[in-house]
């Protein structure tokens, strides 16, 4: 009998110790569903990675090193480098497009052209590495047991920023998915990345890191003004075996600029 429960006991001990990571597959779309394109992303999270697949686009953040890697799979190329770097080179990128949408455009309307995608650039990836302070103060309101989200038991909790709604978000407290990984470490990085769009959103909040430490969010509800509505949506969430090797670049890809790696594509 104790030899019995011993031999158990070893076998829930050796698959504890070969699942070390996250495997999350998330669906994201819109209601109505017309209005914009559905999407579903692999993510993989593995002590200081956190890498996300797409369709033909693979990004992997190294938080040890920090440095950021976007590989495309269907030109096989890869661009890599820290966030100073990144933002550098993606405003050059930005840019440059800029005067290439001003082509056959009226010398009278260029100017203001000009300026409305510059505020957008600047918006999102300032020229200056120390931008100012921008205040704003998030709330979150428990609203009770949410439904059940594919196979988890959920908290939902209403967000609300300076007492506006903001989203809704559904927790499920059975994926202890941030006693695995460094959600804050996380967000001080993409921060770095894009400060003006990521750096006082309610997703680098301590509110946020708060509603983390009770379990991981399986969906998140955001209405926009026109009535609809975007939601990403945890599909499944299972503990996988990874390494480093899953979140190195392949062999034979080259190294390209971002836009030819295809990361700005549409983004003006």
């Amino acid at each position: 009998m104790l030899r019995a429960f011993l031999i158990v006991l070893f076998q829930v001990l050796a698959l504890l110790g070969y699942s070390n990571g996250w495997h999350i597959t998330t669906r994201y779309y819109s209601l109505p569903s017309s209005s914009r394109a559905e999407r579903v992303e692999q993510v993989y999270l593995y002590k200081g990675y956190m890498k996300m697949e797409g369709a033909e686009l693979t990004t992997i953040f190294d938080l040890e090193r920090s440095e950021i890697i976007y590989i495309n799979h269907n030109n096989r190329t890869y661009w890599k480098g820290n966030p100073k770097k990144f933002v550098k080179e993606v405003r050059a990128e930005l840019e440059a497009s800029i005067e290439e949408k001003l082509v056959g455009v009226d010398a009278e309307n260029q100017a203001e052209m000009r300026a409305m995608y510059m505020e957008m650039i600047e918006s999102s990836f300032p020229s200056s590495e120390s931008t100012p302070d921008q205040t704003r103060s998030f709330s979150v309101k428990r609203e009770g047991s949410g439904d059940p989200i594919g196979d988890y038991n959920t908290l939902k909790y209403g967000v609300y920023e300076d007492g506006l709604y903001l989203e809704t978000i559904w927790i499920a407290k059975e994926l202890p998915i941030a006693q695995d990984f460094d959600f804050v470490n996380l967000s001080n990085f993409l921060a770095q990345l894009a400060q003006g769009a990521y750096g006082t959103s309610f997703e680098s909040s301590q509110e946020y890191f708060n509603l983390l430490e009770t379990g991981y969010p399986v969906k998140v509800e955001i209405r926009r003004g026109d009535g609809s509505l975007d939601i990403s949506e945890v599909t499944k969430a299972e503990r996988v075996s990874l390494s480093n090797s899953d979140f190195s670049i392949p062999k034979q890809y080259s190294y390209a600029s971002l836009s030819a790696v295809g990361v700005w594509d549409g983004y003006l």
